[in-house]
């Protein structure tokens, strides 16, 4: 189990970003995908991994739970959408849930999920939760070298 911090809801007409000084959100000049695309669910990122501007795991929660920014809630991880540049995007769903992969979500929050990420290039797509443990994995190898 993880616990994420939420980053940004589909409240926000521009993009949330966390200033860990002064610990808090503000609100930047970029328009937020999330709002845009009428995602209903909140984003943020693994608290256990870290936290913005520094590196850190991005995960989406799927959840129709109300959410503060700031907000720190308990998940397990389902799946992930692998991006070409890297910056891979977790799924996590809360641990009351039965599923254990993307492949069982239902269909609405799969539709939501790809309204989200429409566009899927060379070297990108949807996967389940062994890629979603290897990006993990590799994050938490990574990071103990360090």
């Amino acid at each position: 189990m993880y616990h994420i911090i939420v980053e940004q809801t589909g409240e926000y007409k521009n993009r949330m970003k966390f200033d860990p000084i002064d610990n808090i959100f503000i609100e930047t000049e970029h328009e937020s995908l999330t709002y845009n695309r009428k995602f209903p669910h909140p984003y943020g990122w693994i608290k256990e991994s870290g936290a913005p501007p520094k590196s850190h795991l991005d995960v989406i929660l799927l959840s129709s739970e109300k959410y503060k920014l700031g907000d720190e809630v308990e998940i397990k991880i389902v799946g992930c959408f692998m991006r070409e540049d890297g910056d891979h995007k977790l799924i996590g769903i809360l641990p009351e849930r039965l599923e254990t992969d993307f492949s069982q979500l239902p269909e609405e929050e799969r539709a939501d999920l790809h309204r989200l990420y429409p566009r899927v290039s060379n070297g990108e797509g949807w996967y389940g939760v062994e890629k979603a443990s290897e990006i993990i994995e590799k994050y938490f190898a990574k990071r103990a070298i360090r």
